[in-house]
């Protein structure tokens, strides 16, 4: 294949598989929720499949993620642009719920995928090219 880019997040290839979800290690299975996450479209890191606790907030899930994504996340600082977490459909995703109360609240779903991107709202965004894990039995969790 060739060497060329794609501007913005174009349908790419996870650059891990569901099994193989990064984070599950030190979560408990009963908790553990599986996202397909894509990075801000400035990282240029291919989407992955990530493993995060139902217990933790929106904002613990997108701290752990950009750690882990070493994507940059200047969310402490005041005056800093922030690092969001939004739903396939686009929406903003409050920090403070649980992931548990995003599912519960229909936000976001097991294997769902999600975008960490900077700034309130997703700008040029088209959903169509995000891809979540395939819809299986008992997705939610691993």
């Amino acid at each position: 294949g060739g060497g060329t880019s794609q501007r913005g997040r174009g349908k790419v290839k996870h650059s891990n598989s569901v099994a193989g979800a990064i984070g599950a290690s030190g979560i408990p299975e009963r908790e553990r929720f599986l996202l397909s996450v894509y990075f801000p479209v400035a990282s240029s890191r291919p989407p992955e499949y990530h493993v995060v606790s139902t217990r933790w907030t929106v904002g613990k899930v997108t701290d752990s993620l950009a750690e882990r994504g070493r994507v940059r996340n200047d969310n402490l600082r005041a005056d800093a642009v922030r690092l969001c977490l939004f739903n396939q459909g686009g929406q903003r995703i409050s920090h403070s719920l649980s992931m548990e109360a995003c599912a519960l609240q229909g936000l976001v779903g097991g294997g769902d995928a999600v975008v960490l991107e900077y700034g309130e709202e997703l700008r040029d965004f088209d959903p169509k090219v995000l891809s979540g894990a395939k819809k299986g039995k008992d997705c939610a969790v691993m």
